[in-house]
């Protein structure tokens, strides 16, 4: 059984199954069997000619090793005004449902609006949050729109609010994720294994259940 790392911006030659972050500014030349999510980042809105990098999207849109749309998303923090960015998430959200691909998604406090919109878009893909920092309470609001969670290295910090929110997700909605990070994703399911008291074949089982079942893959 391979590790699931559901969002990668480092490839690596570690066994595991790995979602690669393909930003669409750069040009995509995929690797013979690697998979890929096609991400247009809050952060680049500002930064990219957004004409070239949409043509580019919709080009690979439904090319085989492209399996999922993000990360796209909202972020509070940046200077992009939230309305521009709420647009372009709606175009990404519109995309993963003709494409009927899940949606990998930057959250900076935005839950709400995230809420707000999945509740008024009722999409039938995924809505994956990527390196999930969210306490529990927020983590339940979240379950209730039925939003998956990926955790990534920061778990590895043991910060109390993220373990709670860990063991708050229940298992058919969790993923695990190496993100910008040189860490390996094994190291992050030993630990997450450690933290549910459950087998790390357990665990890594369930999430490649996980991920063959929204992906279709595997």
């Amino acid at each position: 059984m391979k590790w699931v790392n559901l969002h990668t911006h480092h490839p690596s030659d570690e066994q595991s199954i790995q979602l690669i972050n393909q930003p669409l500014q750069h040009q995509f030349a995929p690797t013979a069997d690697a998979l890929y999510s096609l991400s247009l980042h809050p952060w680049d809105i500002e930064k990219i000619n957004l004409s070239e990098c949409l043509q580019q999207e919709n080009q690979f849109l439904h090319h085989p090793q492209v399996i999922a749309i993000g990360e796209c998303g909202l972020d509070r923090v940046i200077s992009t005004p939230l309305a521009t960015q709420e647009a372009i998430f709606s175009q990404q959200i519109e995309l993963s449902e003709k494409a009927s691909k899940p949606l990998i998604i930057h959250a900076v406090r935005t839950y709400p609006d995230l809420i707000r919109i999945k509740k008024n878009s009722s999409p039938r893909q995924a809505w994956i949050l990527h390196g999930y920092q969210g306490n529990k309470q927020t983590t339940q609001q979240l379950l209730k729109h039925g939003f998956y969670f990926s955790f990534g290295p920061s778990l590895l910090e043991k910060p109390p609010k993220l373990i709670e929110s860990l063991l708050t997700v229940p298992f058919e909605k969790l993923f695990f994720e190496t993100d910008d990070s040189a860490e390996k994703v094994e190291t992050i399911f030993i630990f997450a294994a450690q933290m549910l008291k459950i087998s790390v074949d357990q665990l890594q089982q369930m999430v490649f259940e996980n991920f063959h079942r929204i992906f279709r893959y595997g």
